[in-house]
């Protein structure tokens, strides 16, 4: 009999949205080799130890507490392109929506059913953590909150990109100004509602949360794309210390799963279907960041996923965000 000083197992669901090349799969594994090695690589990192090739070892035990009794974690996957989601998604702790080669405003019977899965997920379910990786970025901000998602008038972004930091963002990583992580998108989440046919400013994103009562703010932005992604929070007041109990949803525009490997590789097999100069530019991009022997912040953003997949404690800067006098909520 297991001991009941044990914590239960943390469930996660994983809503895979793309085929995968069989060449990449091949050289790194499916999308759900992917996400458990990005978890396990952060508890092998965490618990002092060397993790797999492609990812640098960092000091992160800084951020929690008790590393050595780390929560452990089941991962279910589904295959949402076939048709498969969660029949009771409230016996999950999160849900993680992966990346996808195919664009949210398809009109594919698997997508529209993923939008109808996930706003009821957000709506009616409110204590299943939502995480977001591109696509899944894309397709929550799109179902749970109304962003218009359309092809990035700046282009491609491809290979690793800084991501500055703005809002809440500086308190969801304590100490830095910004994160370096991979990308591979066309496609960009903006600030407006797809019901709202007016022009709006950036610095006030004309959104209406959902979730009544939840807070959602832009956590970062790059020089092509402003919005890298978004954070629900809920009923959280001002002043108020920000626990990983806080967050409802989590999204990145980025890839914190794929190493700079996996990047050439789906820039090698995808080459035909982007252009030209966008080729070049990312190639120019991803060989000047080797060339800087600079690591990538995967663990970052891991790490902060990891804690809501399992509601492991974090420890968040007490920095004053909400007193930033250029913080822009997506909802009052």
């Amino acid at each position: 009999m297991p001991s009941d000083d044990i914590p239960p197992r943390a469930k996660i669901a994983l809503l895979i949205c793309d085929p995968t090349h069989e060449k990449f799969i091949e050289d790194h594994g499916n999308i759900n080799a992917l996400f458990t090695g990005l978890y396990t690589n952060l508890v092998t990192l965490l618990n002092g130890e060397e993790p797999a090739a492609g990812m640098k070892r960092t000091r992160l035990d800084l951020f929690l507490p008790e590393v050595i009794t780390m929560k452990a974690f089941d991962v279910d996957e589904f295959d949402v392109i076939g048709g498969e989601l969660p029949d009771d998604v409230a016996e999950y702790d999160s849900v993680i929506v992966s990346g996808s080669a195919h664009g949210v405003n398809d009109k594919d019977e698997w997508i529209l059913e993923l939008t109808k899965f996930l706003h009821d997920t957000a709506e009616n379910h409110p204590q299943v953590k939502l995480i977001g990786i591109c696509f899944g970025h894309q397709i929550i901000s799109r179902a749970v909150f109304d962003l218009t998602v359309k092809a990035n008038p700046e282009g491609w972004e491809i290979g690793p990109y800084e991501i500055d930091l703005i809002n809440v963002g500086t308190a969801l990583f304590p100490g830095r100004e910004s994160l370096t992580i991979e990308m591979f998108h066309h496609d960009a989440v903006g600030n407006t509602s797809n019901g709202n046919t007016d022009e709006a400013s950036s610095d006030t994103p004309a959104v209406a949360c959902m979730a009544a009562g939840e807070h959602v703010e832009i956590w970062g932005k790059t020089e092509k794309t402003e919005n890298q992604g978004l954070v629900s929070l809920y009923t959280h007041k001002p002043g108020d210390e920000l626990t990983v109990d806080d967050i409802h949803i989590f999204t990145c525009q980025g890839h914190p799963e794929l190493t700079q490997k996996m990047t050439d590789t789906l820039l090698d097999l995808f080459e035909e279907d982007i252009d030209e100069k966008a080729v070049e530019e990312a190639r120019e991009r991803i060989n000047a960041f080797k060339d800087s022997n600079r690591a990538l912040d995967w663990h970052q953003i891991a790490l902060l996923m990891w804690a809501l997949s399992t509601g492991h404690p974090y420890e968040f800067s007490m920095t004053p965000w909400w007193n930033n006098s250029n913080l822009s909520f997506l909802s009052d």
